[in-house]
């Protein structure tokens, strides 16, 4: 989603948090890694929604998830 929606995004990884960062200078550095312990964990869609909402990419990404609408 970030792909289509955010081309140019970088996401840099802290302990607890993944760092996201667009090129028009907007970074939304909340966005949580998952369940501990998890190789592939699912992030709940309200971190989400709120992260996309902060972007200003809500509209976009609602198109590539549905779950968001």
């Amino acid at each position: 989603m970030l792909q289509h929606c955010a081309p140019g995004y970088t996401a840099k990884a802290t302990d607890h948090f993944w760092c996201v960062r667009l090129p028009n200078g907007r970074t939304y550095p909340s966005l949580p890694k998952g369940e501990h312990g998890k190789k592939n964990p699912e992030i709940q869609v309200g971190h989400i929604k709120k992260m996309c909402r902060h972007l200003d990419i809500l509209a976009c990404a609602q198109a590539q998830i549905s779950r968001l609408g």
